[in-house]
């Protein structure tokens, strides 16, 4: 199995302590999580937050909100992981491990 062979499945990450100070930035936790690797390159890896909850600032059309009506949303996020942060990966080799179509299913979860 190559890296490249991990997109579109449920991972698990173990990431270094180098990068645990900024992982609540991205509502990450813990330095180690299961996601959903949506895309790979050369400098790093992109996982899925299906639920990064993110203050809405503006209305459909476009006005911005004032700040007592504001209101926090679940949103799909991508977020990019560079390789240097990275000290360890896992994909399992079963069906039940791999990508769910059901949005209460792992994809974004703390290691427990």
């Amino acid at each position: 199995m190559g890296v490249e062979d991990l997109k579109g499945k449920l991972v698990l990450f173990k990431l270094s302590e180098e990068i645990k100070g900024d992982l609540s930035l991205f509502q990450i936790y813990k330095d180690e999580l299961w996601a959903l690797v949506t895309g790979i390159d050369d400098l790093g890896i992109w996982i899925e937050n299906p639920a990064y909850e993110l203050g809405v600032w503006w209305d459909e059309k476009g006005d911005l909100i004032p700040p007592n009506k504001q209101v926090k949303e679940k949103v799909r996020a991508n977020i990019f992981i560079s390789w240097r942060f990275i000290k360890a990966l896992m994909s399992v080799d079963d069906k039940r491990f791999q990508r769910e179509r059901n949005e209460r299913l792992p994809g974004f979860q703390v290691y427990r």
